[in-house]
């Protein structure tokens, strides 16, 4: 028989007695669905993240306590900015139903562990890597030099396109093909072709730069926005009540406002509606014009990646 290969093989028993064991045996089971590089530092800094791997955190609980949405919240909120690594949450108790809610909206993978160190999944984004284990490797894991040198050439070829389209009008100086006389008539040729060239190259260079630097020196208004009939002289004597806090990472993180967009393409990608994504933006808080700057950014990022 041939011998199985070695990722397909479950790591062996061990007994969690401790929070070191418990986060170590979460990075044996990362490294197992091919974060190969995934370790746990028990005793460093706090940061909210226990196990580190190349595409992907890890968050361990060694607790009895049910687990519930706000722990989930604050994982999202240890994650560093732009990243768009897999979250995978780790107890050994259980999970309250708001945060299985919240984690299948972020897309975080939710497992619960048993004290012989056996893992389950308990949502679907963890049974898709636990079921991957023995057959695939994540890409940034298999690969990360070519999937990063891809990821770089998706991103920048308008500019070597428009850099090319630039240089272009130089190249067909003195071709007799293009410029076959009069004097006035070349000049007018080399003219015509020089803003063509020139229009298309800055134009696939904007896109590639000018939008996304315009939303970041323009920071989202994540403030309530004042109604007609609700200023300070028609609200006295009440007290407006709170709006109600949603999964999008709090607008008053300068951090989490710049992650907007990266979140809610995260949303659609997972299978979310537009309106959905939309409701969760209205809910914080973002106004009318900048949910729509949100959703196309976002929509953007999408066909990049």
């Amino acid at each position: 028989m041939a011998e199985m290969p070695q990722r397909a093989v479950p790591p062996q028993p061990m007994q969690i007695s401790s929070w070191q064991q418990a986060e170590h045996n979460a990075a044996r089971w990362m490294r197992h669905w091919g974060y190969t590089d995934a370790a746990a530092r028990p005793g460093g800094p706090d940061s909210g993240i226990d196990v580190r791997a190349t595409g992907a955190l890890g968050q361990v609980k060694y607790q009895a306590a049910q687990v519930g949405r706000p722990e989930l919240q604050r994982f999202v909120g240890a994650r560093p900015y732009g990243s768009t690594a897999q979250l995978i949450f780790f107890t050994g108790s259980d999970y309250a139903p708001t945060a299985v809610a919240y984690a299948q909206e972020w897309n975080i993978a939710l497992f619960r562990y048993r004290l012989d160190g056996t893992m389950t999944p308990v949502n679907d984004t963890a049974r898709r890597i636990h079921r991957s284990s023995a057959s695939t490797v994540p890409i940034a894991a298999r690969n990360p030099e070519t999937a990063e040198a891809q990821t770089f050439w998706k991103r920048n070829w308008r500019v070597v396109a428009g850099v090319c389209l630039l240089m272009a009008p130089l190249g067909s100086i003195g071709d007799e093909k293009t410029y076959t006389g009069p004097l006035a008539l070349d000049v007018l040729k080399f003219i015509g072709i020089l803003l063509v060239c020139w229009a298309l190259g800055t134009f696939l260079i904007a896109t590639r730069f000018g939008v996304r630097n315009s939303l970041k020196t323009r920071p989202f208004r994540a403030g309530i926005v004042s109604r007609p009939g609700t200023g300070p002289a028609t609200t006295v004597g009440r007290t407006r009540a709170p709006r109600p806090t949603h999964d999008l990472a709090p607008a008053s993180s300068t951090t989490q406002q710049d992650g907007l967009v990266a979140e809610a393409a995260r949303l659609l990608r997972t299978g979310s509606k537009q309106h959905h994504v939309d409701k969760i933006l209205r809910d914080r808080g973002v106004g009318f014009m900048e949910r729509g700057r949100v959703l196309t950014e976002a929509k953007k990022l999408n066909k990049r990646s």
